[in-house]
Order: structure tokens, then sequence, then C-alpha cells
């Protein structure tokens, strides 16, 4: 049996596992941006405040300057709290290009925020906070906290810049960077951010329920729900912290981590606390089931009623609507592992899946029945939008394009949608065809719109939104030629989920904070002066409502509720009146004006260069069998993420050699590459002491241009690039240092490249589930060929397509089938293909041009029988999850997620002919393992036992990064 782990020589082994994670690091960090956000289509400007620099569309000053006078109010809050100010200004970009309310921030080449300008308008992210307040104390505190560093760290990064190894709070578990940004984020008192906010407390008290995480559990980070758990503990834990042992202990734990060169999450607390992390968990969780259970008491002290359950543990469910005339229910529903769908629950209970939606898709049903989605999608290849979609029995029609039209309601024979415009929501009419005819509303004051509803004659809108505390409903009668809006409803806590119930307009209320469904009746509010309404609620839950259908035809009322493990839908046949409340009963709060602090600079075009410069280095040293190479790597990119650089640059000093590699990255669809290295072939050695008498030297490049065509579901690349090898063999002749050199390889080829894709994956599913992917590769040497015996002048065409299969519920639950059928012929002279070997770098890595390498498993790789100009590989894998471990040790710092096993058919066969080549066979088995090292680099490790049934019949073991396919 042979054994291999890769083929790189010994010498290379410590320089190859040292940049591999430096890889995965760099990936994790700059995961938000791994393609451009910034639309390079549109003019961009740049300018400075006091500690920021802020980049953001020629037209959008307006939302710039508010961005920067958010940040700079929360400079000072966020710097006194961690006791340290970022080295030079923060590199903030402000987004328009996505219908969601998020934002990011890594330490990356540089310190840089992104800002997506889309508010709130949907579950936990709602509070009182103006929504770029909340972002920005967020974003910023991950800022600080990232760039802070002491202690012998700090002496590294000054010799080698921003190293990631030398940034110590990236190593560090997901919940004390996002535990530590909620907990300063939040101002419970004021109902300003996540920390005690009803829905945070709504999933402790489901968490209590279950049995709360364990740390080696949360370090993981793996696929437990809930989501948000990472957020949810972190939070927690630092609130304890500061109520146990002082606010000023939060300070003293990001001051020790600060100096770690190597991570130490166990001895973390010790200076701040006088006690170790897992001691000190195991209080906070005791602490943490007390304060869950004293402030449940009163919430399940009243019996829970939300109804019998439909459907659920559910992994989400984003919107639910009646159906008219008792036809029951469209949910918009996710299970983790088949994608989203819109369902049909009937009356009794009956479920079908009418059709597959993009997640976070939301749906209203009219009076008459009609159905209308609107659901997020990518338009232009760089937009997350939400557009409008009719519902024809399973037919989906998309009626807008491009639209920012998060929510819809159907007014009569019409549309009112609220749009992201710009940063802001507005309300807007549309015709039934998804034309825009009016502005309906456009608040200047700041307010951020959240739902809408629509009355069955489709004659009045409600409209939920906020500015600060402030929450109202107001209502707009849309057979006026300009409706003024009249307020039915004021509160100092979110109004969410509006709907036109069949006995009134409903809504979901944190009262007692708790969320229930409320209804409204009665009066209206005018001019701020009662008129008699009442608001009746609904359902009791011992969690949280996140969303409701309204009242059905014979008046029951569907929920969606969390749960242990998810959300679950119940219907509550006939809801009786639990709790009453005057309309009017909370008088309008004062909402604080903002601080005024100094605004932005005169705007300049962005330019790239003033990012690009390297902010790091490290030392690179390469020694083969006399070849000994000095010199140093470095990165960078600028702050839109529209160019990006990776370089190597080593001076090889006995044969004065140049050598190293350069990629560069533009708008993250051209690419180039240049790699120029050393081999070593033969040498001498004496006392110990080799000299190097023949050696080869490479030289690759490579040139890809790609044209994404891109959805959410589905993503074709039009591709265009070339490629050259040379490899030169040199002896060493007595008393010359060049030598007598020696054309060995002379490649020179044009490609074209189409990729399909349309498969997909789920939070459960053991890697892609479904769909299939489709590549057609075409390389041709001719073009660029001459006389030289040594080169290539045909042409080389190579198909793969793999599909993969979710199998049904039962043993095999979560389990894929999963196949690949390779296709290469080749015309004319040209490089042939060799079969074996259990990795291909276009089925991993991506578009990759002149690869002649094609794994079967079973095989070394160099056999001659398995080397010919054409050649066909089939393979069909069985993919099963084993066990989700989901535990990440302290000491060591090491952890692993999923463990799951393949077992795998290969064949495979070439030939110099076009008549058919004999396949030879391998099977085998593989374990692969979701590792985790240090809290933050996550490999997937593969390894397999595979045999070959066919010749020697050997059998090679291996381990390798990544899946087959």
């Amino acid at each position: 049996m042979r054994f291999a782990f890769s083929r790189l020589p010994w010498t290379s082994w410590i320089s190859w596992i040292s940049w591999t994670l430096v890889g995965a690091l760099l990936l994790l960090a700059l995961q938000a941006q791994a393609q451009p956000l910034a639309d390079p289509r549109v003019d961009w400007l740049s300018a400075d405040s006091a500690h920021f620099r802020v980049h953001y569309r020629a037209n959008q000053r307006a939302q710039a300057d508010a961005v920067a006078q958010a940040a700079e109010r929360v400079y000072p809050r966020v710097t006194q709290v961690l006791q340290w100010q970022p080295r030079g200004r923060t590199e903030i970009v402000v987004y328009n290009e996505f219908d969601l309310a998020n934002g990011f921030t890594t330490p990356l080449p540089f310190n840089l925020i992104g800002v997506f300008l889309a508010p709130p308008d949907d579950r936990e992210l709602l509070s009182n906070s103006p929504w770029l307040d909340l972002l920005l104390v967020h974003e910023f505190t991950h800022a600080v906290h990232l760039d802070k560093v002491r202690s012998v760290p700090r002496v590294l990064q000054s010799i080698f810049g921003n190293v990631p190894w030398f940034i110590p709070n990236l190593f560090q578990p997901g919940w004390m960077v996002e535990g530590l940004a909620v907990w300063n984020e939040s101002e419970p008192a004021a109902g300003r951010g996540r920390l005690r906010s009803p829905l945070f407390e709504a999933w402790l008290r489901a968490e209590r329920q279950r049995g709360f995480l364990t740390l080696a559990e949360l370090n993981a980070d793996g696929r437990t729900l809930p989501m948000n758990k990472q957020y949810l503990y972190g939070a927690y834990f630092m609130d304890f912290v500061a109520r146990r042992h002082g606010p000023d202990k939060i300070t003293a734990l990001v001051e020790q981590y600060s100096g770690n060169i190597v991570p130490r999450l166990h001895s973390a607390p010790w200076g701040a606390t006088g006690k170790m992390m897992d001691t000190l968990w195991l209080d906070f969780i005791a602490d943490l089931t007390q304060q869950v259970d004293e402030r449940a008491a009163p919430i399940k002290a009243q019996p829970e009623a939300v109804g019998t359950v439909l459907a659920g543990p559910l992994f989400g469910v984003s919107s639910v609507a009646a159906l008219p005339a008792n036809g029951g229910w469209l949910a918009v529903v996710e299970d983790g592992l088949t994608g989203t769908h819109l369902l049909r629950i009937a009356q009794d209970g009956a479920r079908q899946h009418v059709l597959r939606l993009n997640r976070g898709a939301r749906v209203d049903v009219a009076a008459d029945g009609q159905v209308l989605i609107a659901q997020p999608d990518l338009c232009n290849t760089l937009y997350y939008a939400y557009d409008l979609h009719r519902l024809q029995g399973s037919t989906l029609t998309q009626i807008t394009h491009c639209a920012h039209l998060r929510r819809a309601v159907q007014a009569g024979q019409g549309l009112v949608a609220l749009q992201v415009h710009e940063g802001r929501t507005r309300m807007v009419k549309l015709d039934a065809s998804g034309g825009v005819l009016q502005v309906l509303f456009d608040p200047q004051d700041g307010s951020e719109l959240v739902d809408l509803a629509a009355t069955p004659d489709g004659r009045h809108i409600s409209l939920a939104g906020h500015r600060g505390s402030d929450w109202t409903v107001q209502e707009f009668d849309l057979a006026t030629a300009q409706p003024a809006p009249r307020l039915l409803l004021r509160r100092s806590q979110p109004v969410l989920g509006l709907r036109q119930g069949a006995l009134g307009l409903e809504m979901i209320l944190a009262e007692g904070g708790v969320h229930n469904v409320w209804r409204l009746l009665g009066g209206q509010l005018l001019d701020g002066q009662s008129q008699g309404g009442q608001l009746q609620r609904l359902t009791h839950s011992h969690t949280s409502v996140v969303a409701h259908a309204g009242s059905a035809a014979d008046a029951s009322l569907v929920s969606v509720v969390i749960t242990p493990g998810g959300y679950a839908m119940h219907r509550l046949a006939q809801p009786a009146v639990l709790q009453t409340l005057n309309a009017d009963q909370a008088a309008a709060p004062a909402v604080a004006a903002l601080a005024a602090v100094a605004g932005l600079s005169e705007g300049l075009g962005y330019s790239a260069l003033s990012a690009l410069r390297p902010r790091a280095w490290l030392p690179a040293i390469s020694i083969d069998h006399g070849l000994t190479a000095y010199g140093a790597s470095t990165s960078g990119a600028d702050a839109l993420g529209w160019h990006r650089y990776a370089a190597l640059a080593q001076v090889e000093t006995s044969q004065k050699e140049l050598i190293g590699s350069l990629e560069y990255q533009f708008v993250g669809s051209h690419g180039l590459a240049i790699k120029r290295e050393l081999v070593a072939r033969a040498w001498t050695t004496n006392d110990k002491r080799d000299s190097t008498t023949v050696y080869d030297r490479n030289t690759k490049a490579q040139w890809l241009s790609l044209l994404p065509f891109s959805r959410l579901e589905r993503r074709v690349l039009l591709g265009v690039g070339a490629a050259a090898d040379w490899t030169d063999r040199v002896n060493v002749a007595s008393g010359s240092s060049s030598g007598n050199r020696t054309r060995r390889r002379d490649e020179r080829l044009l490609a074209g490249l189409l990729d399909v894709d349309f498969s997909g994956s789920d939070w459960f599913s053991e890697g892609s589930n479904r769909g299939a992917q489709g590549t057609l590769l075409v390389e041709s040497y001719k073009p660029l060929s001459g006389g030289d015996a040594l080169r290539y002048d045909g042409t080389v065409v190579r198909a793969d397509l793999r599909g993969y299969l979710q199998l049904p519920a039962g043993p095999f639950a979560r389990s894929v089938l999963a196949a690949r059928l390779t296709e290469a012929r080749a015309q004319g002279r040209t490089e042939p293909f060799q079969l074996g070997g259990a990795t291909d770098e276009l089925l991993q890595l991506g578009p990759t041009l002149n690869s002649r390498n094609l794994s079967l498993r079973g095989y070394s790789g160099d056999e001659a029988a398995l080397r010919g100009r054409n050649a066909r590989v089939l393979s069909l894998e069985l993919r099963t999850p084993l066990a989700d471990i989901d535990r990440h040790a302290m000491v060591p710092a090491f952890g692993i997620n999923r463990l799951s096993a393949a077992m795998f058919f290969d064949a495979g066969g070439t030939s110099n002919t076009g008549a058919a080549a004999s396949l030879r066979r391998g099977v085998g088995l593989e374990l692969l393992g979701e590792v985790k090292l240090l809290y933050a680099l996550g490999l997937q490790l593969r390894l397999g036992l595979a045999h070959g049934l066919d010749d020697a019949k050997e059998t090679h073991g291996y381990l390798t990064l990544g899946r087959a396919f």
C-alpha cells in the first residue's frame, strides 16, 4: 500500500503548511469581499472626517455624510470602552447594492468597515436605535477590538506590518468577537441593541428549554441552531462579566488577549476575574439559568396560547399568509436540506410544496386570491435586490427588475410597496404590471419604514415605521389624489408584521417583553387625539411570535413561533382576547437629537493607489539540494476590492536567479498569475553539503478573464484566457554561473471557457446537494505555436459535468449522491492527459488553464497506460455525514465540526486515437473532517483509501484538502 500526503518535496512542507493556513485566514477575514461589492461601473468619491475615510457613490454625498457623522458619534464611546484608538484612519465603504441590513469589518489588509445602507425591516435588528448608529457602533467595536495589540505581537507588527499571525484578536472564538460588539451596541433600558431585546430573550428561553450550549460547542460554531448563537451567548457572557466583576473587566479581558502570540482562551479571564475560562463559563451558565428563569416566570405563569403545531421545528419561516375563503395558508419555509419552498397548507393540515423560492421571500395574498411574492435575487450581477413576482398555479412570473421592493401588497388593481432608495425606505404605488407610478410617502426626517398592509378593498394602506423609539402605524387613503397619513397607533417599542386580517388590522407588538399578535380595533388617532381605538392581544407565546398570517375567514390564526431547534408554525383555531390596551396609551416619546459632529471634507475621485501599498511582509526562504533562495512575500488590496495582489520575490544565491510569483485580480473577474521557480535535478554532496549540478528553470504565466451572469440560484461564466509554460534545463558548467541551457518544455495556448452552475447546498446538507454544474473548456496551442518541435499545435476540448441529488429522509437522511463525468478530446499535437491521484485542479479550485492531471483514485498518477491525448473519467460517490461533533478544545486550540464519509467508484481511461479506451476502475472510502484551528481557521481534510481494480491492483492512501469534486 502507498500513502501520499502531497507531491511537494520535503523542503517545501514548512512553507506549504504556513502559507496554506495564512491563505485560509485571509479568505476567512475577507469573505465579505470575496467578490467586489462596489459597482465599478459608477463613479466613486472619497472624503475624510476626523477619524475615518469614507468611500461613496458620487450621487450619494448625503448618505456618506450621515455615515461619517454616525461613525464620529460612536468613536469616543468605543475607544473609551476598549481603551484603544485605531492607528490611522479607518476606511468605510458605503454600499447601496444590497436590500438587506448588514455590514462587515476586516483588519486585512487594513481596517475596513462595509456599511449596507438599507435599514432593517424584520426581527432581531429592529430596535430603538437609528440604523446607522446601531451598525457603526457594532462594526467599529470590531475594528477597534481587532486593531488592539500589545506586547510581543505589537513588536512583531512594528517589524512585519499587519500580518494575520500578529493580530491576536483574530484568533479567538466568534462568540467573543460578536459578543463584545453586541454588548457594546446595546442599551437595554432604552430598547437599543440586541442585549435583553425581546427576540434575544426569546431565544434564551428556547435554549433554556433545550439545554444551554457547552463552551466547546460554542467555540466550534458548528451547525447547531440558533444561527445567531455567537451573538446571543457572547453578548450575555459579556453582560455577566460586567455585572458580576465590573464593566472595567471587559476592558481588562480584551487587554489580556491583545498580547497573545498564541491563542490563550483558557487563561484569558484569569487576570480580570481570577478564574479560568472553563470555570467562569460554568458560573456564567448558572447565572444565565437563574436570570432566564426569573425573567420567564411571569411569562410562563400564563398558559401558552399559540395553538397546535402545523409544521416544525423548521430551519426558517420568512413569511406566511392566509388564503381567502378558508382555503388554507401559504408559507415560505426552509428545512435546512431542500432549499426554500412555498408551502401550501390546507385546513386539514395537508402540506404541498408549490415551488422553490429564494431565501427571504415574502408572500401576500389579495382578497380575490391573487398571490404576490417579493423575493431577492442578483440583478446586473452585483445587486442583491428584491423584486415582485406573480404566482399563477405553480408558475412564478417576474414583473419588476432591480426595483428594490422589499415588501409589497396588492391594493385593488395596483400594487403598493416599500422601496429601498439610496439607503432610505419609501412607499411607492405601482400598476398591476409592476411599473412605478407614484411615490406615496418619502419621509425626510430619518424615519425607517418597516411594513405595510392593505384593506380588502384596496383603498387603505396601513404603514408601520419608526424614528428612534417613536413607532407608529399610519393609514393612507389611496382614493385621494395625494393621500395624507392618519395616525392609527403610536408606541415606544417595535411594531412589525402588519396583516389585514378578516377581523381587522393585526400586527406583532413587544408588550411585556414578548412579541405576540395584537389586533387594532375601533377609531383612529387624529392629530394626536384619541378616538377610542383598542388593542387586543390574541396570542401568548412563551418564546416569541416572529410572523403571522392574519386572521383567516374562520377567525383562525397561523403564527410562526421560536422553538428549540428553530421555528414552528402553529394554528390557533379561535383566538380569545387575552389582554386589551388603549391604542393611545403610549404617549409619543421624545426623539433625542443626534449629536452634531464635523462632517466630511470635500469629496475627491476615488483612487485605489493610496490603499494598494503593501501593509505587511514576511520573509521567505526555500532550500532544494544546493539551491537556496531568500526573499519576502507581501499582498494588498484597495478599499473597494477592485484590485488584489499577492507577490513573492526571491533571489537564489548560488545561481543568481530571480524567482517568485505575482498574482493580480481586477474586480474579481480578471486575473493574471506569473510564477518562476528553480527545481534541482542533479547534485553532488561534499561534507554533507549539496551542490546543484543540474536544475530546471520553470516559468508559468496565466491570464483569465471571466464575464459572469449571476443569480442567487444559478451562475453562468464566459471566459477567455491564455497560458504559457516554459522549462529550461540548465547544466551548471565548471567556472560558469550560467551553465548550458536546453529548452525542455515550451507550451503556449489560448482558451475559451463556459461554466454553468445550477447546484446548491443547504445548512444541514453534506456539501452541494442538488442541481448540476457543467464546464466546457477549449484550449488551442495553434495560434501561438511555432516551429520548435517541442511545441504543441493542436486543440483540446474538455467537458466536465457534476450532479448532486439529496437522498430522501430515512437511513440516508442528509446524504447526497454525487456523480462526475469528465471527457477530454484532442486534435493535433497536444500535451497528454495523465490520470491518477485524488485531486483535480479544475474541479476543486475552479477555472484553471493548461492542467493535464485528472483524478482517478486507486492509481498513483504515473502509469503510462493512463497517459494519452484523449481521456474519460467517471465518478460516483455516496456522501453521508457520520456525526456533527461540533467541539473545539482550548488546549490545544483545535476542533472538529462535521465528520462525514464517502464511498466511491471511479473509472477512467486514456487513448491517443479516436478509439474508446479501456477503463481502469477504482473503489474506496474517504473520511472528510471539517477541522478548525485556532478558532478561526477552517479546513476540509480528506483522508482516503483507494484500491485499483485493474492492472497492479494497488491500494493508495492519501490526505488532501477539499472534496473530490
